[in-house]
């Protein structure tokens, strides 16, 4: 099932996500992130493969998350106005078709709450929006406990920010059971794999 929650909702039952905006008067950007225990880039050890969504699925399943909380951290709307006028790529009109069977519109901003079943057929679409629009980049998801975040970005690789020990020492156990491996990215920790 997936579940539409509005934005102060979400911002004020997850406070674990991470916010982003603008602040006119000092000409600068504003972040929040929560603290963390570890941050980690992971992604498909072959990059032509085509199991993103399995092996992401896979993961999430092994660490025993039912739900996942996803949720913009800029306040804005899940499809621009630009991307819901595109017509030029057939798989980014089946996404603008799927999320207005969702009714996320131009307007909606909140979050989705999403049981990981439904995560099958939601993460494709979620991840052509992620690749086709770059004003989509402030996208999380965590789980609903708000032990763990994550992040796709639109190159495929994945971003893991641990909240805890536990989930810390779980996403290093588990990370083994996919065929997801570190991306070696700078300025976040190495997988013991």
């Amino acid at each position: 099932m997936i579940n539409k929650i509005k934005r102060d909702i979400c911002i004020i039952k997850y406070r674990s996500l991470p916010l982003f905006e603008y602040d006119k008067k000092t000409d600068s950007e504003v972040f929040y992130y929560p603290t963390s225990k570890s941050v980690y880039w992971i992604k498909l050890e072959n990059s032509l493969d085509k199991k993103l969504t399995s092996q992401f699925l896979k993961l999430i399943t092994t660490l025993d998350i039912n739900k996942l909380i996803i949720f913009g951290g800029c306040n804005k709307p899940w499809i621009s106005k630009f991307i819901s006028k595109r017509k030029d790529y057939k798989p980014l009109i089946r996404t603008l078709e799927y999320f207005k069977s969702l009714e996320i519109s131009t307007k909606f901003n909140g979050g989705l709450e999403i049981d990981v079943q439904d995560l099958k057929n939601f993460l494709p679409h979620f991840y052509t929006i992620t690749q086709c629009d770059g004003g989509f980049w402030d996208f999380h998801m965590i789980d609903q406990n708000q032990n763990i975040i994550f992040h796709i970005h639109y190159s495929g690789d994945i971003q893991i920010i641990t909240l805890n020990k536990k989930f810390d020492k779980k996403i290093s156990n588990q990370i083994k059971n996919t065929v997801f491996v570190d991306a070696m990215r700078e300025n976040s920790d190495r997988l013991n794999q």
